[in-house]
């Protein structure tokens, strides 16, 4: 089974997209810790998770992830109702479907989608909790995407890639009269070094 997930992270790797984004490692961005599988990617999902759990309760939830890459944080939510990851690079949303199969779960599955140039699918679907990790770098029209998200009524976790570019997205949320609380005040699971990152939960 590793094996097989390793051959589908294999293929997201390589690649420069339009917006300057590319998976770095062997293995890409996402890292894989679910029973007897470890494959090290650039972040760990399990801990970033783990940490998101002493404040969110994911139980029987429905999570939408914004910019989910492989997948991997929904892979490692084997107690949420439902799952649906959107990302631009197909490579990754193919490889996420195919370990989604792999691991057996059915109630995740991935689509492409490109927050700068559609609207956002799935956002109408009634999420419980939204992913918005890291990718208001990536997209240029962050603002309205996030205002679609506040207008799901859903929980938000925010992720910052630092506090120069996070400071004008909270910024936006707290105009929103959002309550807006630091729950990760580091990314100590990027491999690489970058520990600059840091992690709110958001309700509107």
């Amino acid at each position: 089974m590793q094996d097989l997930i390793k051959e589908q992270l294999k293929k997201t790797v390589g690649e420069i997209h339009y917006n300057g984004w590319n998976n770095r490692t062997t293995y890409g961005y996402h890292s894989y810790d679910i029973g007897d599988i470890h494959i090290q990617g650039q972040r760990n999902p399990k801990m970033r998770l783990d940490e998101m759990r002493k404040y969110v309760d994911f139980k029987d939830m429905y999570v939408l992830d914004l910019g989910c890459n492989v997948g991997a944080m929904l892979h490692h939510l084997e107690e949420i109702y439902r799952g649906v990851g959107l990302d631009y690079d197909k490579n990754c949303i193919d490889a996420a479907n195919e370990i989604s199969k792999i691991l057996g779960r059915k109630r995740v599955n991935f689509v492409t989608a490109d927050f700068d140039k559609i609207n956002t699918p799935y956002l109408n679907s009634n999420p419980d909790i939204i992913f918005i990790l890291s990718i208001g770098s990536w997209v240029k029209s962050w603002k309205g995407l996030y205002q679609q998200c506040l207008d799901t009524g859903a929980k938000l976790i925010l992720e910052t890639n630092n506090d120069t570019e996070g400071k004008p997205q909270l910024d936006f949320f707290k105009e929103q009269d959002c309550k807006v609380e630091l729950i990760i005040d580091n990314s100590n699971d990027d491999c690489t070094g970058n520990f600059g990152r840091k992690t709110y939960l958001i309700n509107g």
